[in-house]
């Protein structure tokens, strides 16, 4: 009886094969990303504030025009996607500086790129503070704590 090598590798080949097919190579995986800070609008916030912060998908470039389309007739329609969110509901009076805290699933990519935080405070059925300046995150600095500074939304 002879040995062949040429069989013994045919035959293990023949039994890994199967196992290595199931594996799905080009699957996009996304991290559970935690983001965490505080909601800063200068002052103390009442009993019954609603307080909301976002994380968006960074706005893109959206599609092109056609290439003798008017400016004007361009169509432009502003879309969110959210990619998570924090609301509470305060029970009690509470100081400046309320932390929040935002778990989304961000893969390496979307860090990259960025998203915004947007941040809003109601009390008295009245949107009395929100986000006015873009407030990034990136890659850099999702693993600090954010501080929001929120600006009164009116009179």
């Amino acid at each position: 009886m002879s040995f062949r090598p040429s069989l013994v590798l045919a035959a293990l080949a023949a039994a890994i094969s199967p196992g290595c097919s199931s594996l799905d190579l080009n699957r996009k995986v996304e991290v559970n990303r935690v983001i965490t800070g505080t909601v800063n609008v200068g002052q103390s916030l009442p009993a019954g504030t609603e307080v909301v912060v976002r994380a968006l998908e960074m706005p893109g470039l959206g599609a092109r025009a056609p290439m003798n389309a008017p400016a004007e007739r361009v169509p432009v329609v502003a879309t969110e996607r959210i990619l998570a969110e924090f609301t509470v509901t305060l029970s009690a009076p509470a100081p400046d500086g309320l932390p929040f805290r935002i778990s989304l699933g961000a893969d390496d990519t979307r860090l990259q790129r960025g998203f915004l935080l947007e941040g809003r405070v109601v009390y008295g059925g009245r949107l009395r503070f929100r986000t006015v300046d873009a407030h990034v995150v990136t890659a850099q600095s999702a693993a600090y704590p954010q501080r929001m500074v929120l600006q009164p939304a009116g009179p």
